[in-house]
């Protein structure tokens, strides 16, 4: 795909509609993002009091996955357009494997993240708590441009015209 294929590809529509109109693609971006900030948001207080109530950071990391994953996946569903049982297993089946795997880098940096505060600030647990805070946002803050495409292309699928030659 050359670019001219590519930007017409990035700003045709998606196929959803809204009000009888197909969204535009920045549509859905804006309202991923917005999605995005809602999970975010709680998966953020999620981690910050589980981690600095002394919780590990993988443990930290999983309870604010938890947090933040079950709205994303809700909010991110409908602005794809999608309703009801139909294709949901399959939804929810692709969408955590994504969610699943961006975790799992969240709980590594956290990990790694940890190792390199208790040896920087070995006395200073409010410094330890911003590191490993700064690696576990960092890594969702990483995946939030491949999570947008991966989402898009291979979660909510349905419906979706096929592209053009």
């Amino acid at each position: 795909m050359n670019l001219e294929e590519t930007v017409q590809h990035a700003t045709r529509d998606t196929g959803a509609e809204h009000a009888g109109r197909p969204r535009p693609y920045w549509h859905l971006l804006s309202r991923f993002a917005a999605a995005s900030v809602v999970a975010t948001a709680i998966s953020q207080v999620v981690f910050l009091l589980s981690y600095s109530l002394g919780a590990a950071p993988v443990v930290a990391t999983v309870a604010a996955w938890l947090a933040g994953a079950v709205p994303n996946f809700a909010l991110n569903r409908r602005t794809w357009g999608n309703r009801g049982r139909v294709g949901l297993r399959g939804q929810l089946l692709r969408y955590g494997t994504i969610s699943v795997l961006t975790a799992l880098l969240a709980a590594a940096a956290t990990h790694l993240a940890e190792g390199l505060a208790h040896s920087a600030f070995p006395d200073e647990r409010s410094a330890q708590v911003a590191v490993v805070w700064a690696a576990f946002a960092g890594t969702y803050a990483a995946m939030f441009v491949l999570k947008f495409f991966l989402i898009d292309r291979l979660v909510f699928t349905r419906d979706r015209p096929p592209p053009p030659c």
